[in-house]
């Protein structure tokens, strides 16, 4: 039995957020009284600073002003470090403060029916209590209209926060109670005669990182990271062992790269007792671990995902390699880690782009096995937490476990990945490999209803969550090298290629050849020609 990782980062603010009236503040006073942290109210700070009521600012210096004032508020109450602090329910219309508050801490996001937010309004006016009626967007006749308004105006925004508490007909210790159970570190465990190992979920995690390897008994060689990661991670997480920085990209997924990391091995004198720690996206994963398996035929290592394309799926499987100028990862091992530690707190740091490419992959988890999963992201649920990043890599976790070296079941991981990588490989890596899987993911689906394997309109219905995260879904190239670049892919058989297509959500099926006058016509319709 290990000892318990910490509930999560204490140095890290949490951010109560949601619509008027939904208690963040009395929550907020709670959750600080459990954890023995101070509390901060975001209005009333507001309010301190301005030396008027919210109704008086808005009066006086219109909602911009008041917003002014608020964004200031905000990044003062970010460097606080280990506060709870209500926010106000439009706080984080503003992106700036949004990007400034979750690089400082974890946002909860409280939500209720509108009938009991409305009964709170009207009584915290009949009670004449300042604190819930100081609402100026609200004022005035027909408060259930403005709120029902202000609601659909903010839906979006409230439910792109991963983490989410309905504090309807629940009391403020039950909202309290159930917010740490959000925050709790998630394990899972990975269990095959092959391979065996655990799969840490938390915030904070990585600066925890040497404990949590002590703890494990697992003696850290050297650290493994790219040229980016390595600028975004905080010196504490690097600096108890020898570091090893790489070029970033997948075009430096190569042969040459692992003949350098062996130089570096040697330089640092790895035997093999030593442990390799891969710190980045799924490229420095696949690099760190295949010089791993074949350096002194076989170091042990410990895998660190710092993007969600990393963390839901490439981190997990044991897969490892590197690229040939024909195709991608044709030079590879299986290898699995020791353990895997994933830190959501990393995906604050991802760029839109880097994150969206990475929810192709829970998208494919949805579609193959978690009919939930993919209704949630249908739904327009924020992703990001423990709990959700756990539920997206129980997918491939049980995949992996039924067939850890891909004799059969396992292929169904691949579904949109034949042409995906026929995409990727013709825009010359220019698309992130999501964005190509994304369109691998409806060009496939598409295919699957041609042949009749798949329900009429399953393409159409990923197609719609793709768009929801800003993924493409068409490619402007040449139908003709797509098709040359998918031959080249390694779940052909015989010279020819073995698809896994989707039959329906949450069920997919393997090993399908398909004629190829059809194939070529989903590539041209997937290309625009």
């Amino acid at each position: 039995m290990f000892p318990s990782v910490p509930l999560f980062p204490f140095d890290m603010n949490l951010f109560l957020y949601g619509p008027p009236a939904v208690g963040k503040s009395v929550v907020g006073k709670e959750l600080a009284a459990k954890l023995n942290r101070k509390f901060f109210d975001s209005d009333s700070l507001i309010e301190s600073r301005a030396g008027k009521s919210i109704p008086q600012i808005f009066e006086t210096q219109g909602e911009e002003g008041f917003r002014r004032i608020e964004a200031e508020v905000c990044a003062e109450l970010a460097r606080h470090g280990d506060a709870v602090i209500a926010l106000g329910g439009g706080a984080l219309v503003n992106e700036q403060t949004r990007a400034t508050l979750q690089q400082n801490g974890i946002v909860i996001c409280l939500r209720a029916d509108v009938d009991l937010l409305v009964g709170r309004i009207s009584n915290s006016r009949n009670e004449q209590d300042d604190n819930l009626s100081n609402r100026p967007l609200l004022a005035g006749e027909n408060p259930r209209e403005k709120l029902e308004a202000l609601l659909a105006k903010r839906q979006a925004l409230y439910d792109s926060f991963p983490l989410q508490v309905n504090t309807t007909n629940k009391n403020v210790f039950d909202v309290a109670k159930e917010i740490l159970a959000q925050l709790e570190t998630k394990t899972l465990s990975l269990k095959t005669t092959a391979m065996e190992h655990d799969i840490l979920i938390g915030y904070g995690l990585l600066n925890e990182l040497p404990q949590i390897l002590e703890e494990r008994n697992l003696r850290a060689g050297v650290l493994v990271t790219d040229e980016n990661v390595a600028k975004s991670l905080e010196p504490s997480a690097l600096s108890h062992q020898p570091l090893i920085v790489v070029s970033a990209g997948e075009a430096y997924k190569n042969l040459e790269t692992i003949r350098k990391l062996y130089d570096e091995f040697l330089k640092h004198d790895l035997d093999r007792g030593s442990i390799v720690v891969a710190v980045g996206g799924g490229v420095i994963g696949d690099m760190a671990g295949f010089a791993a398996a074949t350096f002194m035929r076989g170091l042990r290592w410990v895998n660190v995902p710092t993007t969600l394309l990393s963390m839901v799926d490439a981190s997990i499987g044991g897969k490892t390699g590197v690229d040939l100028p024909q195709g991608k990862n044709l030079v590879g091992a299986f290898h699995a880690p020791s353990l895997v530690i994933i830190d959501p707190l990393m995906l604050n740091t991802l760029p839109r782009r880097e994150y969206n490419a990475g929810m192709a992959e829970v998208i494919k988890h949805g579609i193959i096995r978690d009919v939930n999963l993919f209704e949630s992201l249908e739904a327009g649920t924020g992703f990001g937490s423990p709990a959700q990043i756990a539920q997206a890599l129980q997918v491939k976790i049980e995949v992996v476990q039924r067939d850890p070296f891909e004799k059969g079941e396992r292929a169904i991981l691949n579904v949109g990945h034949t042409m995906g990588h026929g995409v990727e490989a013709a825009s010359h890596f220019e698309l992130r490999h999501g964005e190509a899987i994304a369109i691998g993911l409806i060009a496939e689906a598409r295919l699957a209803e041609r042949i009749g394997i798949a329900e009429s309109g399953l393409a159409d219905r990923i197609e719609k969550v793709i768009e929801r995260f800003e993924l493409p879904t068409r490619f402007d190239g040449d139908p003709e090298a797509v098709r040359a670049l998918m031959q080249s892919d390694k779940k052909k058989s015989r010279g020819k290629l073995k698809f896994a297509l989707p039959k329906k959500i949450g069920e997919a099926v393997w090993g399908i050849e398909v004629d190829e006058e059809v194939l070529m016509s989903v590539v041209r319709g997937v290309c625009g020609k």
